[in-house]
């Protein structure tokens, strides 16, 4: 791919490969591991904006992570994003995540 753009050439389409995406999931998990995930964004085409979008929301959660899910843990983290499940992600683009997280956490609370 790198000759067909140092060459001027259009890239070609499929180079046998899925295209490297990352996404962020906020995670709830119990002491015992156990756990559900509640929002999931992406797709995020480079990993230093996934990073970053994840350390917003742990700053966002560090104050309320004891009561966000009475019992559990909650994260967010930096993961691959998948292609087979991409009808459960918010797209980060354009959006408030905080704003994301906000809906979700009263999503899990009702």
């Amino acid at each position: 791919m790198l000759t067909h753009a140092a060459a001027g050439l259009p890239l070609p389409e499929d180079v046998g490969m899925h295209p490297a995406h990352y996404a962020v999931d906020v995670e709830a998990c119990e002491p015992d591991g156990s756990g559900f995930t509640f929002l999931r964004l992406g797709p995020y085409t480079q990993t230093w904006l996934a990073s970053r979008d994840a350390d917003r929301l742990n700053t966002e959660l560090e104050g309320q992570a004891a009561t966000v899910v009475s019992g559990f843990v909650v994260t967010a983290k930096c993961v691959p994003f998948d292609f087979d499940d991409r009808e459960n992600y918010s797209d980060p683009y354009r959006t408030d995540v905080t704003a994301l997280l906000a809906a979700a956490i009263a999503g899990v609370s009702e």
